[in-house]
């Protein structure tokens, strides 16, 4: 067989086919998927906050140039991570106070969106 760039959609197929056990597909399954969400219109110090809990997931995310530094008072926010990071952003962020857990709600109601489609 021929080495290859496997496909979101046919990487539970794929584990199964070189035999991973059924456990093991349900934790990396999360770790598979990969999404792009975008948050709008986020005070400055709370996007920020985000960034750096993505970074701690080792995911990642997308400020203002002048968020730091606060020169903005509000900014969109991209976010890049997978389903795994995700899940673990949300749950740090529920812990966070200053209203991070709507946050972490707003970030959930798109991936239940997203893997609905």
């Amino acid at each position: 067989m021929k080495d290859k760039i496997i496909p979101e959609d046919s990487v539970t197929e794929e584990m199964k086919r070189i035999g991973v056990r059924p456990e093991g597909i349900k934790i990396m399954r999360e770790k598979a998927i990969f999404r792009i969400l975008r948050l709008d219109n986020i005070i400055s110090p709370m996007a920020n906050l985000i960034k750096e809990e993505m970074l701690a997931t080792g995911g990642d995310a997308a400020v203002h140039k002048h968020a730091i530094s606060r020169k903005v008072e509000h900014t969109d926010v991209i976010l890049f991570g997978t389903l795994h990071q995700y899940k673990r952003f949300t749950q740090k962020m529920k812990k966070q106070p200053h209203g991070a857990e709507k946050i972490a709600e707003r970030v959930e109601e798109l991936l239940e969106d997203l893997l609905e489609e």
